[in-house]
C-alpha cells in the first residue's frame, strides 16, 4: 500500500486547495505510476481488480499526448487533434481522454471501498455501499453482473488488511492509518479527473463548433 499511497501522494503534492480538499492539478508521471501500484495491490487481493484500471491506464500510457508535460491538465489537453477522427463528435476508443474517463469512475469506486473499509465496515457491506455510491450510474445490466461477479471473490475485511501488509499477520493499524491517508489523496486525485473530463468534453464541443 506504500508505493501507491506515496505515488498519489506526489501526485497531489502542492495541488491541494487547503479549504475545500480539492485539487487544482495533478502531476502525470506520479499519478500514473501511483495508479498502476494500485491496480497491482488490488489484484493481490483476488479477482483480478486491478486490471479495470489497468485497461484505461494503458489507454493513457499509449496515447499520442504530449509525454513533456507534467501537468495531468495540459497533458490531457495536448491529445485533443486526435479526436478530429470522430469530427470532434465524441472521445476516440483508444485514447487517453476515453482512458482518463474510465480511469476516473472507476478509481472514484475503488477508494470509496477503501474509506468504507476504514472506517470498519466488512468487504461485503463496503463493496455495496461504494458501488451504489459510484460505478453502479455509469455500468450497463451486463457491465454490472461481471463486476459484481468480480468483486464478490474479495476476502473479508481482516484478510484485506493482512493482505496489504505483505501476508504478515502483525498489528494492522499502520495500514489503517495508511488506507485512510490514501482516502484523501485518492478522493482528490478520482474527483479532479471526473471535473477534467468534463473540461474536455466541453473542449470537443467547442472544436465541433469552430470546424463547422
Amino acid at each position: 500500500m506504500v508505493p501507491v499511497l506515496r505515488g498519489f501522494e506526489a501526485a497531489v503534492e502542492g495541488q491541494l486547495d487547503p479549504a475545500t480538499g480539492l485539487a487544482e492539478d495533478l502531476f502525470q508521471a506520479p499519478l500514473l505510476e501511483g495508479l498502476e501500484a494500485y491496480a497491482g495491490a488490488l489484484d493481490a487481493l483476488g479477482g483480478s481488480l486491478g486490471g479495470y484500471l489497468l485497461s484505461n491506464v494503458k489507454k493513457i500510457r499509449q496515447s499520442k499526448a504530449d509525454w513533456n508535460l507534467s501537468s495531468y491538465r495540459a497533458f490531457l489537453q495536448s491529445e485533443l487533434p486526435v479526436h478530429g477522427a470522430t469530427g470532434y463528435k465524441c472521445y476516440v476508443d483508444e485514447s487517453a481522454w476515453m482512458g482518463n474517463l474510465w480511469m476516473s469512475w472507476t478509481l472514484e469506486f475503488f477508494v470509496e471501498l477503501f474509506a468504507q473499509l476504514h472506517s470498519g465496515l466488512e468487504t461485503r457491506q463496503s463493496v455495496d455501499v461504494a458501488y451504489k455510491q459510484t460505478l453502479y450510474h455509469h455500468h450497463n445490466f451486463f457491465q454490472r453482473s461481471a463486476f459484481s461477479a468480480a468483486v464478490r471473490s474479495l476476502p473479508p475485511r481482516a484478510k484485506i488488511l493482512e493482505s496489504l501488509c505483505g501476508g504478515d499477520k502483525v498489528d494492522t493499524s499502520d495500514i489503517v492509518e495508511d488506507i485512510g491517508d490514501f482516502v484523501v489523496v485518492g478522493r482528490a486525485a478520482a474527483k479532479f479527473c471526473m471535473q477534467l473530463n468534463e473540461e474536455l468534453d466541453l473542449r470537443l464541443q467547442q472544436e465541433r463548433q469552430r470546424k463547422r
